[in-house]
């Protein structure tokens, strides 16, 4: 049949897919069952009885349910062209259309001026039709020119029912026996033409009969049905029918036409209107013929009739609306539900096929019309007996449709005879569903650029028998743009039962990929491979397997190519178009990062393999030499037998064309080859085994890299973060790299040494051939070893990227990443500093700024003339404080601090974040003066002032007094704080320390005397405590010597001598130690200790304490004369003393712990350990005696008492002179 299209909305593919909430399940696809429902109307739950008849929901599709399809058939299929194909379906195309009917298409845009087609596979021919004219053509002639085309005039509309005329209604009449069929002409006012032959359409054109329709005013002619080769049915926009028949008479084919006309109303008559209820006279949706009979379905009710040579008897009336709503919807009563009748075809002599769409209204929703953009197939079953129809079941369609505003007859159903495959032609997609339960199926072929192209006809070809016997259901599609193409049924064997749903839409994923690599790239391919949205299935898997079937050549689809070069580059181009469908779908972003490199990869090898083949179709009469030569020949073979591959006689095509998946094991066997050859082989061989097996790596390292450069924006690898490595960064291709390199450089160091350094030259013709040989071959060696040197830190850096990321995301052994990281650490300097020493420095440089290895910058920026300042300059600027860093500090370890701290100004910043990430104040100071931040000045200076490499006093002195300056300098710029104020009192202790220490050389060593003499004057009181005597010594020489002495070597020397001279000294040793914060606290409790000790045991309290013949005055001058009294004093003069650091006698008799003396003197031996406790114990013996004979505590109980009264005195005095003044 060829009806004229409709003007209602015609579906369109949806945007998204929707969640079907319903019992039954779905006819399984591609499409998802869990998209946003925002473009589709959310369905209702269907009734439980739908279940039953229901298939169940396997998720089968074009793609099978496996991952393997077997090869295109060879002979008469690899002529055809396909447009898509896999195991269970084909598009091929049937040829252009002839230059005529392709102008009359470019002049439609389907909606101002539509077309319409159609095609008779029967009869073979195809025919288009405009308002105004209609053009056949043979499509199945086959002839070296173009076709002969038919070209009709249209009969005229006298007017039109809109404002767009529509197409002409146009059939083919195939009653005859002639060859050729006639053509049947229909306007929509009822004027018909008829030509009994095409040829007419040549020879005479005007020689056509003509019938009239007698319509009324409102009606006119909406569609031609055919219901047999002699029989056609004119249906109007008032669903009145016309039965139109063509027969002999009079030795002429002769058209008739008949009114259809039912009895009805009281008295019987007949009338024109053969449906009753009111919607169903708005026009008749469908036409079909079954069983001899003919059913007609309008809007709600199909009826049968019988048509006879003698006329047509109207024989029932079935409500197909009411059926099909109420079986399918369990809220059918509500009216919740819109559902129309689209189309009805025969599946044979007892069932109907009914094409219904349908849309769930939401309670609260508004009450316009949606579009009905689910579908269904509802197969009616005729009952035997009553031959009424009874509902068989049910396949839900999942395809998701959207209005379309062109004029076209869609949708509509077809079902070729006999067969259990139904297809469903929409605007710009045709739909592929199995009505067989036990084997679901559905498939979208969807045109590209569905906004000029579209489906303007179809039609069912007669089935044939494939080669397994069974029949092969396929339709004639004609499309607005790119040709007739036939689309078929393919045998299926079934699918497995071992699959689970997510590994069969993947598997049917895989196919649609596998469709758009190897039929998509085509610019002719009118078919378009984009996923629909929501689509289900594993991608990433999806896409690795085709992938790897492409790599390895094992796709069914691959092009058969005989040349080796041509076949590799075509598998590269399939790798290409499989990432563009990727990146053209919108895919990328959910491809995961482990997968584009794995996908990469693959391209990689093949990119590879291709350069490789290249060199290896250059030595091909090598291949049997065993020389080096053919060492990559023989590392195919080795790698052949290794893998127990059927071997043929030209394995190394064989492994081009089989193997590349595998590139990674042969360079493994190329590197054990060449190792082993290197050991067996002569001195002279040397160089060319390593020259080899250097060319066979890098030709693959080569491609592969400049492969991942050029595609860098198509696959977006993560490169500073990467999941994986890339497959050349493997342990054992690193390996092979390293010794390589390693090997290569030894080999160039001992070619010079044996022949001498003019080998290093450049080639030169003036030369003698024999050195020009060796100048070549060493430049070679030169030119290999920095290219490996390059591929070493590329996988390098790469591994180590991969397995940090590891460690964070996955929490990988931390341990690898450490190791790893330390031997690419090593291994930097290593590969690129060599490369200085054979004149390839611009290559060190380039590697050394790729892979941030700025101390080999620093290094050979300094390692020409002079300093390369300029390019340091460009270094800081480009590689910021990462660089800077490494460069100041190398100044720092060369000595060269005039060099850091000469830094242009603009690097200002820098060198103080360096200062303040590294600690070197005794540079940092400088810097910091010279941009006048003062305070920070003062606080560097302090850490010099307390650093123990600023032994020096001089040196402490003028140390602390700029820092003092500094701080003094800050508090007038900025003002006074607290800070500034702790700082500047802090500096004061620091210079009182180093004044105190000066003060002290004074005394012990005064200009004109002896040292040695002095030094045993003042420790008289030590001659039983050997071990201090000698303590003493070794501080005060330190001390003479012009070195700073610690807090606790101060307070020895203090407190060792006898004092009776500076009685002041003890007191001033406290003082230091309550100042001092960097003592640990039990050490400085010692010290305390061992201080008042020493101040009570100075004195004979042994004759103080006799007071006999001597008076008070007396007693008081000597008590007064005493260190107890001295220290006590000067220490109750210090408001802000602490009085925890003042001790009595027995309090001071704790001996130290010989751990605590250890850790002070951490060289000194045990025995000098032991001594020292000794002479403390001496000390503590001496200072009990004193306690049991003398009553020390009550003596010094007393001497407290005298410093009271003493003071006292004092204050009196000072205020009695205050009164005098």
């Amino acid at each position: 049949m060829f009806n004229s299209p409709s003007t209602r909305a015609t579906p369109r593919k949806a945007a998204s897919r929707a969640s079907v909430a319903r019992s039954r399940h779905q006819t399984p696809s591609i499409f998802s069952e869990s998209a946003s429902l925002a473009q589709a109307p959310t369905p209702s739950i269907r009734s439980s009885r739908l279940a039953v008849v229901k298939r169940g929901a396997s998720p089968t599709s074009s793609a099978g349910d496996t991952v393997r399809t077997t090869r295109i058939d060879e002979g008469y299929e690899k002529d055809r062209v396909f447009w898509s194909r896999d195991e269970r379906h084909l598009v091929a195309s049937l040829g252009q259309v002839p230059k005529e009917v392709a102008s009359l298409i470019r002049g439609s845009d389907l909606v101002v001026n539509p077309i319409a087609g159609h095609v008779d596979p029967q009869s073979g021919f195809a025919m288009v039709s405009s308002p105004s004219t209609c053009i056949a053509w043979n499509y199945t002639k086959r002839t070296h020119s173009a076709p002969t085309t038919y070209t009709f005039p249209s009969p005229p509309a006298s007017y039109s029912i809109t404002s767009t005329q529509p197409p002409t209604l146009a059939v083919l009449y195939t009653g005859s026996s002639s060859s050729e069929p006639g053509m049947v002409l229909v306007s929509t006012t009822g004027e018909i033409r008829f030509w009994e032959s095409m040829s007419l359409a040549l020879a005479n054109v005007d020689r056509y009969q003509e019938i009239y329709v007698e319509l009324g005013e409102d009606d006119f002619i909406e569609r031609l049905w055919t219901i047999d080769g002699n029989n056609f049915l004119l249906t109007t926009t008032t669903s009145l029918a016309f039965r139109l028949t063509i027969s002999a008479s009079g030795g002429r084919l002769v058209p008739s036409l008949t009114s259809l006309t039912r009895p009805g109303g009281m008295f019987g008559r007949a009338s024109a209107q053969i449906f009753n209820v009111r919607e169903d006279r708005e026009g008749i949706s469908s036409v079909t013929s079954a069983g001899g009979y003919v059913y007609i379905m309008a809007q709600r009710m199909i009826q049968k009739w019988a048509f006879g040579h003698d006329g047509q008897k109207f024989i029932q009336e079935f409500d197909l609306h009411e059926t099909a709503g109420s079986w399918l919807f369990d809220n059918w009563s509500n009216g919740n539900v819109s559902l129309e009748l689209n189309d009805v075809v025969s599946c044979g002599q007892d069932e109907l096929a009914v094409l219904i769409s349908y849309v769930e209204q939401q309670s609260g929703t508004s009450g316009y019309p949606r579009l009905h953009n689910s579908h269904a197939i509802v197969i009616f079953a005729i009952h035997p007996r009553s031959q009424t129809l009874m509902v068989s079941r049910v396949v839900d369609v999942s395809y998701l449709a959207h209005s379309d505003p062109r004029m076209l007859d869609v949708p509509r159903l077809l079902v070729p005879l006999g067969s259990s495959m139904a297809f469903i032609r929409f605007a710009e997609v045709v739909l592929m569903v199995s009505l067989d339960e036990s084997a679901p199926y559905e498939e979208a072929i969807t045109l590209k650029d569905s906004g000029r192209n579209a489906f303007i006809g179809a039609g069912c070809i007669a089935p044939s028998s494939s080669k397994k016997g069974s029949t092969v259901p396929s339709i004639v599609a004609i499309p607005a743009l790119g040709g007739l193409m036939s689309i078929e049924a393919l045998d299926y064997g079934g699918p497995s039962e071992s699959l689970t749903q997510l590994s069969s839409a993947t598997a049917r994923l895989k196919s649609k990929m596998e469709q758009a690599v190897f039929f998509g790239e085509r610019s002719d391919n009118p078919l378009s491979f984009d996923l629909p949205a929501g689509f289900q299935g594993n991608l990433a898997e999806a896409a690795e397997i085709v992938s790897a079937e492409i790599v390895s050549s094992s796709s069914p689809y691959m092009a058969g190519i005989f040349e080796l070069r041509p076949h590799l580059s075509d598998r590269l181009l399939r790798l290409k178009e499989l990432m563009n469908f990727i990146r053209n779908n919108g895919l990328l972003t959910i491809i995961p990062q482990a997968t584009r490199r794995r996908l990469s990869r693959d391209a990689e090898k093949i990119k590879g393999a291709i350069e490789l083949w290249d060199y290896q179709n250059k030595h091909m009469d090598q291949i049997h030499s065993r020389s080096p030569q053919s060492l990559l020949s023989d590392s195919i073979l080795t790698y052949m037998n290794q893998a127990d591959v059927v071997e043929e006689e030209d394995f190394v095509r064989l492994f081009f064309r089989t193997q590349v998946q595998n590139l990674h094991r042969l360079l493994e066997i190329v590197f054990v080859t060449a190792r082993a050859s290197l050991e067996s082989a002569n001195r002279n061989d040397l160089s060319s085994w390593i020259t080899e097996a250097n060319r066979i790596f890098i030709i693959v390292e080569r491609a592969a890299a400049q492969y991942r450069e050029e595609e860098l924006y198509t696959y977006e690898i993560d490169r500073e973060r990467p999941v994986v490595e890339i497959w050349t960064a493997q342990d054992s291709l690193i390996e092979a790299l390293d010794f390589l390199y390693t090997t290569t450089e030894a080999l160039i160091k001992e070619r010079t040494r044996d022949l001498g350094s003019v080998i290093d030259e450049p080639p030169s013709d003036v030369v003698e051939a024999a050195l020009k040989r060796e100048q070549q071959q060493q430049s070679r060696l030169k030119g290999q070893m920095a290219i490996l040197a390059a591929a070493l830190c590329t996988n390098m850096e790469d591994k180590c990227r991969a397995t940090s990321r590891r460690e964070i995301e996955e929490g990988a052994d931390p341990q690898e990443g450490i190791t790893l990281r330390e031997k690419w650490a090593e291994m930097k300097p290593r590969v690129i500093r060599p490369l200085v020493g054979i004149d390839r420095l611009s290559e060190a440089y380039e590697l050394a700024e790729n892979h941030t290895d700025y101390l080999t910058l620093v290094i050979l920026c300094h390692e020409q003339s002079g300093p390369d300042t300029a390019r340091l300059q460009r270094y800081i600027e480009r590689f910021g404080e990462e660089f800077a860093f490494v460069l100041y500090q190398w100044y720092i370890d060369q000595g060269q601090a005039y060099e850091l701290l000469n830094q242009d100004e603009v690097y200002g910043v820098l060198v103080t974040r360096f200062f303040a990430e590294h600690d070197y104040p005794e540079l940092a100071w400088m810097h910091h003066l010279a941009f006048r931040r003062y305070d920070e000045a003062a606080g560097s200076l302090k850490a010099v002032l307390r650093d123990e490499g600023t032994k020096g006093l001089n040196q402490q002195h003028l140390v602390g007094s700029i820092a003092k300056l500094a701080a003094i300098a800050d508090v007038r710029s900025k003002g006074v704080s607290e800070q500034r104020k702790r700082l500047l009192l802090e500096l004061d202790d620091e210079l009182d320390l180093v004044n105190i220490q000066s003060a002290l050389l004074d005394y012990l060593s005064p200009s004109g005397r002896q040292k040695a003499t002095k030094l045993q004057d003042q420790i008289t009181l030590l001659a039983d405590r050997p071990a201090f005597r000698n303590l003493f010594t070794n501080l005060a020489q330190q001390l003479i010597s012009g070195s700073a002495l610690d807090i606790e070597g101060l307070i020895d020397v203090l407190t060792l001598k006898d004092n009776f001279e500076r009685t002041r000294d003890a007191a001033l040793a406290l003082e230091r130690l309550v100042g001092d914060t960097a003592l640990p606290d039990g050490r400085k409790q010692v010290a305390v200790l061992t201080i008042w000790r020493r101040v009570y045991i100075r004195d004979d309290w042994a004759s103080i304490s006799n007071t006999s013949g001597r008076s008070e005055q007396a007693q008081r001058a000597k008590v007064r004369n005493t260190l107890a009294y001295q220290t006590i004093k000067s220490v109750n003069d210090d408001k802000d003393f602490p009085p925890n650091f003042i001790l009595s006698p027995f309090t001071a008799s704790q001996p130290p712990l010989p751990a605590e003396l250890a850790a002070r003197f951490p060289s000194f031996s045990a025995e000098d350990i032991a001594s020292l406790m000794a002479d403390h114990e001496n000390e503590i013996e001496l200072l009990n005696r004193y306690l049991g004979e003398n009553a020390l505590e009550e003596r010094i109980r007393e001497v407290a008492e005298l410093v009271k009264n003493d003071r006292e005195d004092e204050k009196r005095e000072m205020v009695d002179v205050d009164i005098v003044m």
